[in-house]
């Protein structure tokens, strides 16, 4: 059985080791690769590099799937706003980064993952906004009740939604840490779940290959839909792999 590799672009975060004491560090949690593996895929991890950004396409060119993982807030300026107060330090090389690639990968007919920033990478990637601090105008409470720890509450599926028959659920518990969230949807997308309180917890691409983000942390509750929701996806990287390998015989 063909083994699908998954591109990931990392992060870069001060980390400690022994004597070693913020050094600036490449990666991501390992839950998200870890999760990859579980499914059945191959993780394959970028450095945000502005040497990426000249030529996105060879580093799809080693991938069948792109996953878009969570960290911090989207430069606001890449979607036509002011960054909000509470907004993280953006690392935009990687926001560009992620972007390119996202675009790129739906070009190509390459299936696309997003959790939490990642959907919202999704979004502004093919032309929509974020709503960029919930809490401005709701009890933020259920998304992200304290910085670095996990919430959980209900999500709701639309019925008929390509999420819907991956979860074979139409309403179940997630693990949810945000304060943003999707204003106008980007071109080709639909809402696919939304929170109690309305705000969208999925979208994803009305027509094409496999395309999908979630708001909330599948890798953080695999059993049961978060595992089904990354098996789905690399399962359409498979199919995808196992066409380019028929094309090259």
């Amino acid at each position: 059985m063909t083994v699908p590799t998954i591109g990931i672009v990392a992060d870069r975060k001060a980390a400690s080791s022994g004597a070693w004491v913020d050094i600036p560090t490449d990666g991501i949690p390992h839950a998200y690769v870890a999760a990859i593996e579980e499914a059945g895929g191959a993780p394959l991890l970028y450095p945000s590099l502005e040497v990426h950004l000249g030529d996105p396409g060879r580093l799809l060119d080693l991938v069948d799937g792109l996953f878009l993982p969570g960290g911090r807030d989207l430069d606001a300026t890449l979607y036509g706003s002011e960054a909000h107060p509470t907004n993280d330090p953006p690392l935009r090389v990687r926001d560009e980064l992620e972007i390119a690639l996202t675009r790129l990968a739906r070009e190509r007919g390459m299936p696309v993952l997003g959790a939490c920033r990642g959907m919202q990478v999704i979004n502004v990637a093919l032309g929509g906004t974020l709503e960029q601090h919930l809490g401005d105008r709701l009890d933020l409470t259920p998304h992200r009740a304290e910085y670095g720890t996990h919430t959980s509450h209900p999500v709701a599926i639309e019925p008929g939604t390509l999420l819907s028959s991956i979860t074979h659920e139409l309403e179940f518990e997630i693990s949810s840490h945000h304060h943003q969230g999707v204003d106008r949807l980007g071109e080709g997308l639909i809402a696919a779940a939304s929170a109690p309180d309305g705000v969208v917890e999925a979208i994803e691409a009305t027509e094409g290959p496999f395309c999908l983000g979630v708001q909330w942390h599948p890798e953080e509750r695999l059993d049961p839909e978060g595992i089904a929701l990354i098996r789905a996806f690399v399962a359409a990287a498979r199919t995808r792999a196992l066409a380019k390998f028929a094309m090259r015989s």
